[in-house]
């Protein structure tokens, strides 16, 4: 009586919903986020942005892009790629500096290129920052 009792628990957990859990594959998630801590500036000032990227397959090596969205509607690099300055098997902390000498209003994001091909986006982008230069 006890296998038949098991048997029909078995049973009545996989029709129940374990079937999903043991069907399709597993999806990777990664993220890339940027922060600042000023949201309106004066022009010269020098603008501080903080990122972190993370994956829960494993962070590749990757450097991370700086890019803006002024007037023109079109997204453009601003610097230099960085290595992050901390990264573990998981995440990777990153910054930027970057200088706005024109007035107006600006958007900002972050993206992660592989080493070899800085064209080719690994992470992100993140979603964007809003900066106001007066």
């Amino acid at each position: 009586m006890k296998h038949v009792v098991v048997g029909a628990g078995v049973v009545g957990l996989l029709s129940g919903g374990l079937v999903v859990a043991s069907g399709g594959s597993a999806m990777a998630k990664s993220n890339v986020t940027l922060n600042t801590a000023h949201k309106v500036i004066h022009t010269g000032q020098t603008l501080r942005f903080a990122g972190v990227a993370g994956d829960d397959a494993g962070l590749r090596k990757a450097r991370f892009c700086l890019e803006v969205r002024g007037t023109d509607k079109h997204w453009r690099q601003v610097g230099k790629c960085v290595m992050p300055y901390h990264a573990d098997g998981w995440t990777a902390d990153f910054r930027f500096d970057a200088r706005l000498l024109d007035r107006g209003r600006y958007a900002f994001r972050a993206v992660g290129v592989g080493l070899r091909h800085q064209k080719h986006e690994i992470y992100g982008p993140s979603p964007s920052v809003r900066v106001t230069v007066r």
